[in-house]
């Protein structure tokens, strides 16, 4: 198995999610108290002729054990790819997962992500016989993340057919693909695939603070829960549902200190960027503002960040080049995260 689930905690995931779960972002969740994260999707096709694209986003900082997500529309395509795969980032790397759930239509399009759900059972590449076939290429344990259909006895047949051929766990996201990721998660029907499966189930979706993990906990009494969009900007997000988590209350932090720690997180994501040669494939400025998300002046900052290097007229640049800009717009970024942490500090001290 590639998480130990038999620990009395539950077990909290970091969602892979595309352009933004790079290692160095996978590095401080995990810091922060992700017990296991996952790589952005890696295209099958594209990492089987070659795009670099795995290599420079795929690889583990510090070895942190971690999870690679494959998207791709073939049993032999995917298969293929996690062989590859695999054999890339040992030993760092402990698990194979399927994308069976993106919804997004560049994506579906080309008949991977959520399109595989589309398929007939019986089809040569329904989502059971691609496991199957990745279980058979791959050394590792091999799971899927899946979303739901409207029908909750087809979704259940589907998580019975991927546990029988050889899934080692599975993640529910509890959206159909035409919702994207609008409307509300069904859980419930991630709590009937807990009572029918043997293997681990991960409940995915709308987990965005301590009241809904326990919610979730409540409904579902699934073995991990997988946070996504309320991680984004925000991996501090694991040390409050972890203090949580053992302490059976909400953790008291002043939103001063909340802002500081956020500040701390993004400080140490863009040195981590940089140390490890991933500035020219982050956009440093739309990552920052996500670091804004909930604080106060979070509309000032994120406006004094838009103004930042406008003068810059993007053009062909190369690695290097870029390196540099986005080095520099990073420097500048922080000194208006922190021009704001201290103003915030004091307006906290004179109201106390």
């Amino acid at each position: 198995m590639f998480y130990d689930f038999s620990q009395k905690k539950p077990a909290l995931f970091l969602a892979p999610m595309a352009d933004v779960t790079n290692p160095a972002f996978r590095f401080v969740a995990h810091q922060r108290g992700a017990d296991f994260t996952y790589t952005e999707m890696i295209h099958s096709d594209g990492f089987n002729h070659g795009d670099p694209y795995a290599k420079n986003r795929g690889f583990s900082i510090d070895e942190i054990p971690y999870g690679i997500q494959i998207v791709g529309n073939s049993a032999e395509s995917i298969s293929k790819a996690a062989a590859g795969l695999e054999n890339l980032f040992k030993p760092a790397a402990k698990v194979i997962d399927i994308n069976m759930g993106c919804p997004s239509p560049p994506i579906t399009k080309t008949g991977c992500g959520a399109a595989l759900m589309a398929r007939d059972f019986s089809a040569a590449n329904h989502p059971a016989s691609i496991v199957r076939s990745v279980c058979d290429a791959a050394m590792f344990p091999v799971t899927a993340k899946i979303r739901i259909y409207k029908d909750d006895e087809k979704t259940l047949r589907l998580a019975k057919s991927i546990e029988n051929a050889g899934a080692a766990a599975i993640t529910v996201h509890g959206r159909t693909r035409d919702q994207m990721y609008s409307g509300v998660a069904n859980w419930e029907i991630a709590a009937k695939i807990k009572k029918e499966l043997s293997i681990p189930v991960i409940l995915n979706g709308d987990i965005v603070d301590e009241k809904s993990l326990q919610t979730a906990m409540d409904l579902t009494n699934c073995d991990g829960y997988m946070i996504g969009r309320g991680t984004i900007g925000n991996p501090f997000l694991f040390q409050k549902l972890n203090s949580y988590l053992k302490n059976g209350e909400l953790e008291t932090i002043s939103m001063p200190d909340e802002f500081e720690a956020r500040v701390s997180d993004l400080n140490q994501y863009l040195i981590l960027l940089k140390r490890y040669d991933l500035l020219p494939h982050v956009n440093v400025r739309a990552h920052s503002q996500w670091f804004t998300k909930g604080l106060p002046y979070s509309r000032a900052m994120r406006l004094k960040i838009n103004d930042l290097h406008n003068d810059v007229k993007i053009r062909s640049f190369s690695d290097e080049e870029l390196t540099v800009e986005r080095e520099a717009l990073g420097f500048e970024i922080l000194n208006i995260f922190n021009e704001y942490a201290d103003k915030c500090r004091k307006e906290y001290c004179e109201q106390v």
